[in-house]
């Protein structure tokens, strides 16, 4: 490509659709504006605009001299320029439309509900500038006030040490999504006003967020929308043509093709588009009738998608709902960096790629770009909206002039979104246990618990699933409630409490959305696949970590996923359904707020349950198993393990585990039952065991320094469990570097073995997963003998110890025949051998 070749702004080629079948499926509006027109104040919004758009630029560049009492110097500016500028006005502009029509509604006597949710999240200037415009921004941070020192301080803070981070977070008021990744803004929004019948998210995708994955699935959000009993989303995708360097896709296709695509969503889709009335352009200069005419077509598009939301939701609510109803949706084309420099050294900046970020990042050291700072500064005329000196309001009242009179009307305030928790009813789960012997499944148990807390709390508790949770024997709950896939006849209009959708980040963005707006829910799914949004809990984990630091916050519901069809019982559907690489990024999360539970039956399975649902900001994670197994525990002893989080079997062990030889740890199911084969095993070759079950898998890391977690295990109870000088064999449920990572630092390495998966699989028998990944009773029984051998090895075994190993690893050749031959593992795999002398 020749050099500037890519400056070039033409709009995107015409498409082949014909517009006789497609046009008619964009909105029109021009009559609405011309009646607009009579009575709307444009200038209004236009000045919030102007203050807001300033402010943002301000941030981004000023270390001091906010106001400009004084000319501008280079020693103003700051050193490390960051932020991102080309979406801060388009942000401005749809905050303020927003704004005006609330303010609309107040005078009309009605208190809207309404959230602002950013995808575009570095463009936090923009964000902070309107929310301090409104008031919000120094509301819960009185140091940033109206005054000139307050002023002063908020420029200089954004993306600066002290301050505030590039992009939104929980220190951002009126905030519920962290601005770190893209993609996931609009399944929040979606999720956030479920339950809420009078909210309203309004969301602005940006074009380049609209090419992730999450995005695209969550396009299908308003299908599990019921109008009847939840409230709406405004989504304004904000197509402004460039991501960081290149032409985005929806930038790149024309209103036929944007429409085609909106409406097979199931959407009514409307485009604001700048600079297009009559067919004007921008000039080269500010373009006023181009600014005015953007602005009342998006006062009219604002109006229509309210109109819109309730003519949908009336009709659902009266018992006369629409089928498959249309939802707004507005397309909103501004130049990118719009108001900023046209160009910086002979390049295009507004409305190209270059606007991404800081376009005039060399103004501390050069003079030329500088000096277009200072005019860029200067042509939002910040002397009218922000007044220095003098005894009069610092914020011009023609700045301010559309924001609702009543604080808990404005977005930044709305309580939604920083103090809504609402407890969890709950009932006693002892109720839910089963007697020990029996052969229960631990997702059955659970499932019948969920299902009376569907039962208890109606409107305020939701599961989301990847349609599974019949697969993963939570169904119980589907006897009280429905599913709510709202374009299914059989489940519209009946507030399902089971949210079933194949896209997992759309399913979290959900979760999020809804926990952070109080109320409460859980996450069944594939252990192999609930991974996909590893990097969604990352970063909500950070969301909550900062909304812990930060005062004004309340707590939210702690979040419960539940990974159960894990890789011990996958053998069905092969190696690919086999991977519990979650744990491993759970560990790795903060450690004040994760929790992970392998709980070993029917009975602690309840017990966690419990645990989780009731905890608040945890990020909860229990790995179950869904095929029936032995209740290994009484309500009692469950109880009492669960609170230790790790405790002696002493049932399964020499006499109680006084004095062992040896340590089996089991952590997790299907290994749990090895290890307390092995333990029978082994004692019935005269070795002392002691049984030790983990169901809080964190106890196991280090109780001080950086890393420790709160519920770790102090050196002395840790080694009153391992003892201090006898091998310890653990039979784990993940990969063995999760545990090892944990271990590092407290356990001699000589004395430990962790099994656990080592990427062994394929579709076979049951047992034959615990064969292959060296996880079997016999797999134990060989490294314990082993072990002691080499640690003690005047003890009574080691004469015997070579033929009682070869025996066992004759039994594991014959098991592998066996399966080979038959298709099925021989029925001594479910059964724990008895102890002789017992």
């Amino acid at each position: 490509m020749a050099p500037g070749k890519y400056d070039a702004t033409t709009p995107p080629k015409a498409s082949t659709l014909d517009p006789k079948v497609i046009g008619p499926l964009l909105v029109d509006l021009r009559g609405e504006i011309d009646q607009l027109k009579k009575v709307y104040d444009v200038q209004a919004v236009m000045d919030f605009q102007r203050a807001a758009n300033y402010l943002s630029a301000a941030q981004i560049f000023l270390r001091s001299n906010g106001l400009m009492k004084r000319p501008l110097e280079q020693k103003d500016v700051k050193r490390r320029l960051l932020g991102h500028w080309g979406t801060c006005p388009g942000l401005n502009f749809a905050y303020a439309h927003a704004t005006q029509l609330i303010s609309e509604l107040e005078e009309k006597g009605e208190e809207p509900d309404w959230l602002f949710i950013t995808g575009p999240g570095h463009g936090a200037p923009a964000v902070l500038s309107t929310l301090y415009l409104e008031g919000s921004f120094t509301k819960f941070y009185p140091d940033y006030d109206f005054t000139e020192e307050g002023f002063e301080k908020f420029v200089r803070a954004f993306s600066f040490p002290g301050g505030f981070p590039s992009h939104v977070n929980a220190e951002t008021p009126g905030a519920i999504h962290e601005g770190g990744e893209l993609g996931y803004a609009l399944a929040v929004a979606y999720g956030a006003v479920m339950d809420r019948p009078d909210a309203v998210s309004v969301v602005v995708v940006g074009d380049g967020e609209a090419e992730t994955g999450p995005t695209a699935a969550a396009w299908h959000s308003h299908k599990y929308l019921d109008p009847a009993t939840n409230g709406a989303v405004i989504p304004i995708l904000h197509i402004n043509g460039y991501k960081i360097g290149e032409r985005t896709i929806s930038g790149c296709m024309d209103d036929l093709e944007l429409a085609a695509l909106f409406v097979g969503y199931g959407y009514k889709p409307r485009v604001v588009e700048y600079g297009k009335v009559g067919d004007a352009q921008p000039d080269g200069k500010t373009n006023h009738e181009n600014d005015v005419a953007v602005n009342y077509d998006m006062a009219a598009s604002m109006r229509w998608a309210l109109s819109e939301i309730r003519q949908i939701q009336e009709a659902a609510r009266s018992g006369n709902p629409i089928t498959k109803p249309r939802w707004p949706v507005i397309l909103m084309r501004t130049p990118k960096g719009w108001t900023g420099p046209r160009e910086v050294g002979g390049h295009t900046v507004e409305g190209s790629w270059r606007s991404h970020q800081v376009p005039v990042n060399a103004c501390a050291t050069d003079h030329g770009q500088f000096n277009q700072l200072v005019e860029w500064l200067k042509s939002y005329k910040p002397e009218e909206l922000f007044h220095a000196g003098g005894s009069g309001e610092l914020i011009d009242p023609r700045a301010t002039k559309i924001v609702p009179k009543k604080e808990k009307l404005r977005m930044g305030q709305n309580t939604a979104t920083y103090d809504a928790f609402e407890p969890l009813k709950v009932s006693d789960w002892r109720e839910f246990l089963h007697s020990k012997d029996s052969e229960v499944s631990n997702m059955k148990a659970i499932g019948a618990y969920v299902k009376k807390i569907v039962e208890l709390n109606p409107k305020s508790f939701r599961i989301f699933s990847p349609d599974e949770i019949t697969s993963n024997k939570l169904d119980a709950c589907l006897e009280i409630t429905h599913r709510d896939f709202q374009w299914d006849p059989e489940t519209a209009h009946d507030g399902g409490r089971v949210t079933e959708m194949l896209s997992e980040h759309t399913l979290q963005g959900f979760l999020q959305g809804y926990t952070l707006t109080g109320r409460h829910g859980m996450f069944p799914s594939y252990e192999a696949f609930l991974g996909i949004v590893a990097t969604m809990i990352d970063q909500y984990a950070k969301y909550i970590k900062m909304a812990e630091e930060t005062p004004w916050r309340r707590p939210v519901a702690g979040l419960l996923y539940i990974m159960t069809s894990t890789l011990w019982r996958q053998e069905h559907n092969g190696y690919s359904h086999q991977n519990p690489g979650l744990i491993g990024s759970f560990i790795s999360l903060p450690r004040n707020l994760a929790r992970i539970y392998f709980p070993a039956d029917a009975n602690t399975s309840v017990s966690t349950a419990d645990h989780c649902l009731r905890s608040k900001n945890f990020i909860n994670l229990i790995v179950g198993s869904k095929n029936p197994t032995r209740v290994l525990l009484t309500a009692k002893e469950a109880e009492e393990h669960c609170v230790a989080g790790a405790s002696v079997w002493k049932a399964y062990s020499t006499d109680g585990g006084v004095d062992p030889d040896v340590v089996l740890v089991g952590c997790g199911v299907e290994v749990t039952h090895e290890v307390i084969a092995a333990s029978a095993i082994l004692r019935n070759h005269g070795l002392r065991v002691r049984v030790v079950n983990v169901n809080d898998l964190l106890v196991l890391g280090p109780d001080e320094g950086p890393r420790a977690h709160p519920h770790a295990l102090s050196d002395a109870a840790f080694y009153a469990l391992f003892t201090i000088d006898k091998p310890v064999v653990v039979n784990f449920h993940g990969y063995p570097k999760d545990i090892e990572s944990l271990l590092f630092g407290r356990a001699r390495k000589d004395r430990w073995r962790v099994q656990g998966y080592i990427e062994e699989g394929t579709t076979t028998s049951p047992w034959s997963m615990l064969r292959v990944n060296h996880c079997s009773r016999f797999h134990l029984a060989d490294i314990a003998v082993e072990m002691v051998c080499k640690l003690a090895p005047q003890h009574a075994i080691s004469a015997d110890a070579n033929r009682i190993q070869m025996n066992w690893r004759h039994e594991l050749r014959n098991h592998q025949k066996y399966v080979e031959e038959t298709g099925e593992d021989p029925a001594w795999c479910t059964e724990i051998p008895e102890v002789k002398g017992k």
